[in-house]
Order: structure tokens, then sequence, then C-alpha cells
């Protein structure tokens, strides 16, 4: 049985009233907030999604990514000949 989670209600007048705090408390809390007319839900007051890639995924990211193959030996070649014709300053980390 799959459990849901419990939303807290506000009506559309309370929300008017007291816009700042509930935004406040969406941005604290990170919950959605459910915003009821009479009996119905009409709206969600809910945080933005979160931005960037889960770091757990990211292996596969790269496994799935393409393999250079045969263009390996090639792209470290022109990687060296770029490095040597290039004014770069040194590596301070080397």
């Amino acid at each position: 049985m799959m459990k849901h989670a419990v939303h807290e209600q506000v009506s559309a007048t309370e929300l008017v009233r007291n816009l700042s705090s509930m935004i406040d408390k969406v941005r604290i809390t990170r919950q959605s907030i459910y915003i009821t007319k009479g009996n119905q839900t009409i709206a969600e007051l809910s945080p933005p999604p979160k931005s960037g890639y889960p770091l757990k995924n990211l292996v596969a990211l790269l496994e799935s990514l393409p393999k250079l193959g045969d263009d390996a030996e090639q792209m470290a070649k022109d990687l060296e000949r770029i490095r040597k014709n290039s004014d770069l300053p040194e590596n301070p980390w080397e």
C-alpha cells in the first residue's frame, strides 16, 4: 500500500490574508500547501523543483555516453598538439 503525503490546506481567503507567511512556510519547510475554495482544491503552492543533476545518477550517465572508440588515439594526439601550441600558464597543482 502506497502512502500519500499529507498536505496542509488553506482557503484562498486565508492565503490572501497571509500570503507572505505562507510563502515563507513553503520556502522553509519545502512542503506544498493546497489552496481550497469551498470544498475543492484549486491550486498548490509549492517550492520550485531542485536544480542540477542527482549525483547518484552520475555513474549511469557517464556509462551511457558514447565511447570514442577508434577516435580516442587521434583525440589524445590533438589535445597534446593543442597544449604544445597554446600559451597557457603553468599548472600550479603539479
